[in-house]
């Protein structure tokens, strides 16, 4: 069992991040756009991964097992994303920061597609 353990958490990687060119590189954060898929879909920031804030207690595990992941999270106006921010402080994460809207990640040098 342990063999296959390896393989298919590589496979979640690539699947999590198949949209975006890949995972962050060692010393850049995770950035996750707390908005619906349809949101996400019209425009979202080049690296990021789409994790809905109602579902990241669920999800984040997939994308970032180490607890002190450095982790930027933003929406459309900072709401959701502080929400998010506080799921993620009270499962044990402790780099998070709440970045506030897509705009607010673009006038911070981030490119969206």
């Amino acid at each position: 069992m342990r063999k296959f353990a390896l393989p298919v958490l590589g496979l979640l990687s690539t699947l999590a991040f198949a949209d975006h060119g890949g995972p962050p590189t060692p010393g850049q954060p995770l950035i996750i756009d707390v908005r619906t898929t349809d949101e996400y879909q019209q425009e979202h920031v080049r690296q990021s991964v789409n994790i809905p804030y109602n579902e990241i207690a669920q999800r984040i595990a997939h994308v970032a097992m180490d607890r002190d992941a450095r982790i930027v999270l933003y929406c459309r106006s900072g709401r959701r994303s502080g929400i998010a921010e506080q799921t993620l402080r009270q499962l044990g994460y402790r780099q998070v920061e709440n970045r506030g809207g897509l705009h607010d990640m673009q006038r911070s040098g981030y490119r969206t597609n």
